[in-house]
């Protein structure tokens, strides 16, 4: 039972994130959705942009600009006070997220 539990945790936490990419960037598209046990993320594209959510009890983001990585926390060291997996946290790193790609 506990893990039933456990995974409708991860299908919320992607769809935070679903629904915060449906309203702010609906020119990516979706590629990936993972939510098995504690573990949750999603995976999305446009052009040469690939954006990584992934977490469990913590979280976060990275950025992926023509193959090179980049780590959210690299342009805003803030989020490193954001990283415990909640709505409200997942929602800070990705108005971040958002001054970013803007």
């Amino acid at each position: 039972m506990e893990s039933i539990m456990v995974g409708n945790w991860a299908l919320e936490n992607n769809g935070v994130v679903k629904d915060y990419f449906q309203n702010n960037f609906p020119d990516f598209i979706l590629l990936e959705e993972t939510a098995h046990g504690p573990f949750w993320g999603v995976k999305y594209m446009k052009n040469n942009i690939t954006i990584n959510v992934k977490g469990d009890i913590g979280f976060y983001i990275e950025i992926i600009i023509d193959g090179d990585l980049y780590d959210l926390w690299q342009y805003d060291r803030s989020v490193n006070n954001y990283q415990k997996t909640s709505d409200k946290n997942i929602l800070f790193q990705l108005s971040i997220l958002k001054s970013f790609l803007e």
